[in-house]
């Protein structure tokens, strides 16, 4: 692992930047001061709103009581996505554009190599590639939560908002085969027809109540025990995307039910 700031191609900047060891973190008043923003106030409203504010943290080693906010490289893209539905600008809004599709291209590049030693499943084409793709869905859940109608509903966007904001740069942790068991087995019982998932939004997301999974599904499925084992790799899934345990107001029984529930995107 990097146990140090890099200077980082940023697009068209350069910026300091740090390994968590989970993730890139970016400084941020650079990042402002390249964009002819007011750092002081732009870090107060990110430290204001509520998906980014428990982002914004300290950069890793810069040195004590520097002027160092850092947020995840995930959470740079939600604020510029932000930053260019709010602005009128023209200039801002093209200045934004390129900074969305080239900076974060040129930061992988860059990171990849350093991290090629840790990281050797994962090439620099793959990664921009999974990037973009989370781009997009962040885009996407972003217009969605200005349009939740109820706080459930804000808050899954919200969870799922906060962990792609952290999308890991690193070791490339495969599932378990008892996961991939898990999952093989609910997918083909759903797409045979079962009713399982008790998501209202259904094609988004999916939640699980092991209880009545036990009870529609077959005694010989032992896989759909909730073992603390299966718990913990379930706790860890990423395809689907663990969100959380949570009351659900369930579509297949009309009630509240406890539930383990997934990002299908």
């Amino acid at each position: 692992m990097i146990t140090e700031i890099v200077d980082t191609q940023f697009a068209d900047i350069r910026l300091p930047c740090a390994h968590d060891g989970k993730t890139i973190q970016v400084a941020m008043v650079p990042l402002c001061a390249a964009m002819h923003l007011d750092s002081e106030q732009e870090l107060r409203r990110i430290a204001q709103d509520e998906d980014l504010g428990s982002h914004l943290k300290p950069l890793p080693y810069a040195p004590p009581l520097s002027d160092s906010n850092a947020l995840p490289m995930g959470a740079v893209a939600l604020w510029l996505h932000r930053l260019a539905q709010q602005t009128t600008d023209t200039g801002q809004r093209h200045r934004l554009a390129i900074l969305q599709q080239e900076g974060f291209v040129t930061l992988l590049e860059q990171w990849s190599r350093l991290l090629q030693s840790n990281t050797a499943g994962d090439d620099v084409a793959t990664l921009t590639r999974q990037f973009k793709r989370m781009q997009i869905q962040m885009d996407a859940m972003d217009v969605s939560l200005r349009h939740a109608e109820s706080f459930i509903e804000r808050e899954i966007i919200r969870a799922q908002l906060s962990q792609l904001c952290a999308f890991p740069v690193g070791p490339r942790n495969t599932q378990s085969p008892a996961l991939d068991q898990f999952w093989r087995l609910v997918f083909s019982r759903m797409m045979g027809g079962a009713e399982i998932n008790h998501a209202r939004r259904s094609d988004r997301f999916l939640a699980l109540n092991f209880r009545h999974l036990r009870n529609v599904l077959s005694d010989e499925d032992r896989s759909v025990l909730l073992t603390p084992e299966l718990r913990n790799e379930l706790k860890r899934s990423r395809y689907p995307n663990f969100l959380g345990v949570r009351v659900v107001n369930s579509r297949i029984s009309r009630k509240s039910l406890r539930c383990w529930v997934f990002n299908l995107h």
